[in-house]
């Protein structure tokens, strides 16, 4: 997985030694289930806050000694904390509320974009240090979520191909009676028109060709189907039993 962020918390630290632990991060997971070393490394790395951490997010909605900062959600208790997001935002309305992510996916990319609540990730399924880098990110007010997540959702807004309209049938596979294969795919395609009523100057501009090779190809047809005429040929070429003619 890859993470935009990657810089420490120096920025805030400089400030927050001159105030000490006057911020919360509260952890809302169920018991056991942060890493402990997790939670030390965060006293350690933010000396101006107080790391709580509550089972239940009831135990998350009261005051608390030091302003909230920062809420860590577990992705268990995250369809709790929606319900419950109206209270959070008046009890701790400076606090940034994200998810704790250990990479098993229970939650979806789409579920957390549309939470009302979640403005960030916090994946705790890697080294230590990016962990802490995220969570600088997310104590200074900025939402983060990982590259993966965001590339997944485009992929998903992509709308599948629609069913267009059937393709026209090929000139080389148009139904004529049996009798007519005698003649070329060319010539086919010149007696379909001349069946249709066009005349020789239409005909070459359909097919893009020059009048007199539809002459050439019209004086072939009569002759190959032994008819008088032009008009005779067209009414060999709506009689008899279709077929295809492939090339």
């Amino acid at each position: 997985m890859n993470y935009t962020y990657t810089f420490r918390a120096s920025a805030l630290q400089g400030h927050g030694r001159q105030q000490e632990r006057s911020r919360t991060i509260i952890f809302v997971s169920p018991p056991r289930t942060v890493p402990e070393g997790l939670k030390q490394a965060a006293e350690s790395e933010f000396p101006w806050a107080v790391v709580e951490e509550v089972a239940h997010i009831d135990e998350a909605i009261r005051i608390f000694p030091d302003t909230v900062s920062l809420i860590l959600v577990h992705k268990e208790l995250v369809a709790d904390a929606e319900r419950r997001a109206d209270d959070l935002f008046r009890f701790h309305p400076l606090a940034l509320t994200a998810l704790l992510d250990d990479g098993t996916g229970l939650v979806t990319a789409g579920g957390i974009v549309a939470s009302k609540l979640l403005r960030g990730v916090l994946p705790i399924h890697v080294r230590l240090e990016v962990s802490l880098s995220i969570m600088a990110v997310l104590l200074s007010g900025i939402e983060y979520f990982p590259r993966a997540m965001l590339e997944s959702l485009a992929k998903a807004a992509v709308p599948p191909p629609q069913e267009g309209p059937p393709e026209p049938e090929p000139l080389g596979e148009v139904p004529v009676p049996v009798h007519l294969k005698i003649l070329t795919k060319r010539e086919l395609q010149v007696l379909r028109l001349v069946e249709r009523g066009l005349q020789n100057k239409s005909i070459a501009t359909d097919l893009n060709l020059s009048g007199h090779t539809v002459k050439i190809h019209l004086h072939n047809i009569i002759s190959k189907l032994g008819a008088r005429n032009r008009t005779e040929a067209a009414a060999l070429y709506r009689g008899g039993e279709p077929t295809r003619v492939v090339h």
